[in-house]
């Protein structure tokens, strides 16, 4: 039994813990991984891979949602020239592939959150060299955008609403939507079900090209919500 085979695969993203065998699972760094990043691959390759080759991918990496020419093109077109930026970007390669400015508050490099990732033996994202350090409402008054991407971004923690989860770190994400013409997300169901923001009006598509770490058999979905600042 390799090393691959005795190692499980954990989605640590959900309210609860998803463990799945990862025995005979490929390892998929290669050819997904370059110089730290993450390549930018047609879906058609992820369609070829299982949920516990991509779990696993993503733990070792720090990676939630994986990038493919799907849906570079899809947010290029959903865009259409406007002023982006990206929030929570973590490694930076989707900024970067779309060439907009990447923002994050680098939240994993607090010490507690670092510990915390220590105890469940999960890596903390390595941030991309192309990543300023700005949370979202310094990233909105410094670049003023148009339109605000984010990927697996976790929501502020809000004592009233304890069930729905979040983080202290955490987007509030109704003072982001005020300030921009469009939000646009990119998530899991189940992970990200505890939103506030489902209560605004909103779009959703759920693309058979959206790949990510989830092993919760729930759908990836992009979700857009229309800003007041029109």
């Amino acid at each position: 039994m390799n090393q691959l085979q005795k190692e499980p695969a954990f989605d640590y993203s959900t309210m609860g813990m998803h463990v799945v065998s990862t025995a005979g699972a490929r390892n998929l760094s290669e050819e997904v991984m370059a110089n730290g990043s993450m390549r930018v691959l047609p879906a058609s390759f992820y369609a070829d891979t299982t949920p516990a080759e991509r779990g696993l991918l993503g733990m070792r990496h720090g990676i939630y949602g994986f990038l493919t020419l799907e849906l570079t093109d899809w947010l290029q077109a959903r865009i259409a020239g406007r002023k982006a930026i990206e929030i929570g970007a973590g490694h930076g390669a989707l900024a970067a592939a779309l060439a907009i400015p990447a923002t994050d508050n680098m939240m994993q490099d607090d010490p507690r959150v670092k510990a915390h990732y220590e105890a469940i033996g999960q890596p903390t994202v390595p941030y991309g060299d192309n990543v300023q350090r700005l949370d979202a409402k310094d990233a909105l008054v410094y670049h003023k955008p148009q339109v605000v991407i984010a990927s697996w971004v976790t929501h502020l923690y809000k004592k009233s609403r304890h069930a729905a989860g979040g983080n202290m770190f955490g987007v509030n994400e109704e003072h982001l939507i005020s300030r921009c013409e469009e939000y646009i997300f990119i998530g899991n169901e189940q992970v990200h079900k505890g939103k506030s923001i489902w209560e605004l009006p909103h779009e959703i598509i759920y693309p058979d090209w959206l790949y990510s770490r989830a092993v919760n058999g729930s759908r990836n979905f992009i979700a857009v919500w229309k800003g007041s600042n029109k």
